[in-house]
């Protein structure tokens, strides 16, 4: 069985090492059993005020149980903190070569 992870994630100002951006703060801060779900409580994230604050971006992934769980960039829909609530965006530039924001 698969779950939906919600990971909050700080880019910012654009910091490149070894030619991947850099994320500055991250914090997973829920899972669900469905995406949809997953994306209703991002969408009521901002009665929550974890967006914007801290978070410019947030990532949806879809994670398989067990230990050191893989991911790809099929599995995951990304969040831009835009006018007070997350929307929709593709992944951010720089990240392409990154998965698994969530857990390990």
């Amino acid at each position: 069985m698969n779950i939906y992870i919600v990971t909050v994630v700080q880019i910012g100002d654009p910091i490149w090492q070894w030619g991947v951006l850099h994320i500055s703060c991250k914090r997973t801060i829920g899972w669900f059993f469905t995406p949809k779900d997953a994306e209703r409580a991002v969408a009521k994230s901002v009665r929550k005020n974890i967006g914007g604050v801290y978070y410019d971006h947030c990532v949806i992934e879809e994670i398989s149980h067990g230990l050191y769980p893989h991911t790809n960039a099929t599995q995951e829909k990304w969040f831009e903190w835009v006018n007070g609530r997350y929307l929709s965006i593709n992944k951010p530039v720089g990240l392409e070569e990154k998965t698994n924001f969530s857990i390990g």
